[in-house]
Parts: structure tokens; C-alpha cells; sequence
């Protein structure tokens, strides 16, 4: 899969994180679906066709670790956790219930791609 084929979700209440998110990623060649809450942001998922989702916790109505566990009853799907976030207990919590990583905000450009493209390595099937 080329990373033109590879479609990341990005839910996240802060249409300025969004869109600087976007950016990087389709960037680097990514193609980019956004959500502005956890509605939305499932409601895209299961229009299908996502590959990996970037999912802040800190949202008004369902919160990232709702969306997380619903997430996870349908999906095995990479979720990287994206947050304002850094306590150890949070960190731990969230991939206690299914994350498969977790990046704090602010965050280096660089190592979100990095750690985006590990996370689709490790998903690809053999």
C-alpha cells in the first residue's frame, strides 16, 4: 500500500490542530478525512476506507477514550492517541483500553509521521 492509498482519520475538537495535521500529512503524500467530535468521527469510520486514526481525548460530547472503546469493538484498526494530556496515569489508561500509541501536545511534526508510519508498518497484513 502506497501512502496515497493509506486514508488517516483525524478527530480532534481544535479545527486549528486539524488542519496544521492535514497538512503534514498530505505533505507527505497521506490522504487526510477529519471529524470535529467523536460523532463525526465514527460516523467516518464506518463509512470505511481508514486506515490508521489520530484521536484526541480532551472533546466536548464522547471523549477520546469513548470513542477508543467503541473504536475497538468494531475495529482492530491503529489509533494513535493525540493529546494536551502527558500524566503517566492517562498514558497508561489509554492504552489499557486499546491505543496503540500515544503523542502529546505540542507535537514534532517529524515524529508524528514516524510514529504513524510504524503503526501502519506493523498493521499492514503479511
Amino acid at each position: 500500500m502506497t501512502r496515497e492509498q493509506v486514508q488517516i482519520l483525524v478527530v480532534d475538537d481544535e479545527g486549528a490542530v486539524r488542519l496544521l495535521i492535514r497538512r503534514i500529512l498530505e505533505g507527505k503524500g497521506y490522504r487526510v478525512v477529519t471529524a470535529a467530535d467523536g460523532n463525526e468521527g465514527l460516523a467516518k469510520l464506518d463509512q470505511g476506507g481508514i486506515d490508521l486514526v489520530l484521536l484526541d481525548i480532551n472533546m466536548t460530547g464522547l471523549d477520546g477514550f469513548q470513542v477508543l472503546e467503541l473504536i475497538r469493538r468494531r475495529s482492530n484498526l491503529p489509533v494513535i492517541m493525540l493529546t494536551g494530556m502527558d500524566k503517566v496515569v492517562t498514558l497508561r489508561d489509554t492504552l489499557g483500553i486499546g491505543a496503540d500509541d500515544y503523542i502529546t501536545k505540542p507535537f514534532r511534526p517529524l515524529e508524528l509521521v514516524a510514529r504513524i508510519r510504524a503503526k501502519l508498518r506493523r498493521a499492514k497484513p503479511s
